[in-house]
């Protein structure tokens, strides 16, 4: 496809990355020409120097033949203009970006009428929704539906006094209807075999039915499930909306809130949130607060150091969970180091929820891990399909990529090597991303 890429900030080079190894046509266009230098030599992209919202540059930029336009700059108005200008010179589809939820609070559909776009990201609601839903489990580090929900991913990750850790993967007693596809360690991701070591520390990739999975953390954490006393820490857009997901749900929630003005607004607006003014990295503080009874800390300040250092504090004072939001995409590789146990990137999550909508072929479902490395991608076998009819073990899946689960009309499946593939199957895949070419030829038609 030809994507055409408006902004080449981190999200923009973050995709180009990724769709350039798929071998589309990409075209970025960024008023940073050092910006653009740089990534035409990292790259195989096309760039073009100039203001994403301006008529003339989006012409000569192929707006007129784009199949998608990505508009993803720091800059709400210009994505918004970008989208308009290039639906109406020809491009098929458009995604945008957008920062300030204030401009489509209310109006989303006036926008979508006038500016014509296909689908729009807001990152503050994107944010608040993955973090509410860290908040309300145990220690999942990332969980992703597919088929449905009937079928889950969950990226858990091994602490020291988990019932797994320690063990092989033979002798870990893993529940029936569930997959562990994927050891992610420090340095590497695996594919593991029964002989391979759990280890304190790694992150396990499960995939399976998902009934079976939410007892999984259970057994693994031996933890209780219910939060029941959170603590936020920044009183903007972010951490306010994660205060009033969690306002009337039976959560002693606390919101720490840097800026006396800023406090009392928030305190005007939530009655049922204990709204504090003060530093959220102030040891006295939080002792006084209760921090150490407290099951999760949440950090959404401005500073990607403070919310780290907070989470940190935290942890050591006693908190069961601590997730911190980071706005350098090189800080969510240092977070597992320091002992906290989720951060969130807004701009790695835009770009993930971005790749789901531009993915072509057979491949309906996308979730990227560690960066990048590797996928989770769902596919659907056509009953001419090259995998069809063959028993797993003999039709030659590629060793860098393995089969999670398949749906099966309402059945879910885990499959061994004596499975064989049906017509209409949908398969939920692990795959390094070098291999992803190989698994999509299996599922292509045989020519006739």
């Amino acid at each position: 496809m030809r994507i055409l890429i408006i902004g080449a900030g981190e999200v923009g080079e973050h995709l180009a990355r990724m769709l350039t190894q798929e071998r589309h046509h990409v075209v970025i266009v960024d008023h940073d020409p050092e910006q653009l230098s740089r990534i035409e030599e990292m790259l195989d992209v096309q760039v073009v120097p100039g203001h994403g919202a301006s008529a003339a540059v989006l012409e000569r930029a192929g707006a007129f033949n784009a199949d998608i336009l990505l508009a993803v700059t720091s800059q709400d108005e210009v994505n918004l203009l970008a989208a308009l200008f290039a639906k109406h010179m020809g491009a098929r589809r458009a995604i945008i970006r957008i920062k300030n939820s204030d401009y489509v609070r209310y109006h989303r559909l006036f926008y979508k009428r006038v500016v014509g776009y296909d689908s729009m990201l807001v990152l503050n609601d994107l944010c608040a929704q993955e973090i509410s839903e860290l908040v309300r489990r145990h220690r999942a580090v990332a969980v992703e539906n597919f088929a449905a929900g009937r079928i889950q991913m969950r990226q858990l990750k091994v602490t020291p006094d988990s019932a797994w850790a320690g063990k092989t993967l033979a002798k870990a007693k893993i529940p029936k209807g569930i997959l562990v596809t994927a050891v992610i360690g420090e340095k590497e991701i695996t594919i593991p075999r029964g002989d391979t070591q759990i280890r304190p520390g790694d992150e396990l990739l499960l995939i399976g039915r998902q009934e079976t999975m939410e007892k999984v953390e259970e057994i693994t954490e031996r933890l209780n499930a219910s939060v029941r006393h959170l603590i936020v820490m920044g009183g903007g857009d972010l951490g306010l909306a994660v205060a009033q997901a969690f306002e009337y749900s039976g959560v002693k929630v606390k919101l720490i809130e840097s800026d006396i003005n800023r406090a009392k607004l928030l305190a005007e607006n939530l009655d049922e949130v204990m709204v504090i003014h003060g530093d959220g990295t102030d040891h006295a503080l939080l002792t006084e607060i209760g921090a150490a009874n407290a099951d999760v800390f949440v950090a959404t300040g401005g500073q990607d150091e403070k919310n780290l250092l907070a989470c940190q504090l935290a942890k050591a004072m006693g908190v069961k969970k601590t997730i911190a939001l980071v706005e350098k995409p090189d800080y969510v590789t240092l977070y597992p180091r320091l002992g906290i146990d989720a951060a969130i990137s807004p701009r790695l999550l835009v770009a993930q929820k971005i790749l789901r909508y531009v993915r072509s072929g057979l491949i309906s479902t996308i979730a990227v891990i560690q960066e990048g490395k590797a996928e989770v991608i769902e596919m659907k076998a056509l009953p001419e399909s090259k995998i069809v009819g063959t028993p797993l073990s003999r039709v030659g899946f590629p060793k860098g990529a393995v089969i999670g689960s398949i749906l099966r009309k309402e059945e879910v499946i885990i499959p061994d090597g004596d499975e064989v593939i049906q017509p209409d199957d949908s398969c939920i895949i692990f795959t390094f991303l070098s291999t992803v070419p190989q698994v999509e030829k299996l599922f292509t038609p045989r020519k006739k």
